[in-house]
């Protein structure tokens, strides 16, 4: 199961969409929330990957550079709005998070399949 949790979260990704699309009636709400979980689905696929192409444990500063994704957030809301609301800078470094993971690990998927050709 790892494997594939690594290897294809796009598949776990549609499935988690598929389920929430039959349970929630707008699909638009089914989509942002699989959106939302895809977000675990991919940060430990980056993560799993990052370690294997590196050869040692970048986890920590694999977590901290999406973790600067938030203030960096805050900020950028500050100077485009006057007011800032704590839940939709959460929720839009959320998904500002999901959008920049999953090329993240195409490129990740790429390299490791691509150094794992050239051996």
């Amino acid at each position: 199961m790892l494997v594939y949790i690594v290897s294809f979260p796009i598949i776990l990704w549609f499935m988690v969409y598929m389920i929430l699309r039959k349970i929630m009636p707008k699909s638009i709400n089914s989509f942002k929330l699989a959106c939302d979980t895809g977000v675990l689905l991919w940060f430990y696929a980056c993560g799993v990957l990052l370690e294997a192409i590196v050869g040692t444990e970048v986890f920590l500063l694999f977590l901290a550079i999406c973790c600067a994704i938030f203030p960096i957030n805050a900020i950028w809301q500050r100077i485009r709005y006057e007011e800032v609301l704590f839940t939709k800078m959460f929720v839009h470094g959320w998904r500002l998070l999901f959008l920049l993971l999953v090329p993240t690990h195409a490129i990740l998927f790429a390299i490791g399949v691509a150094r794992e050709m050239i051996r």
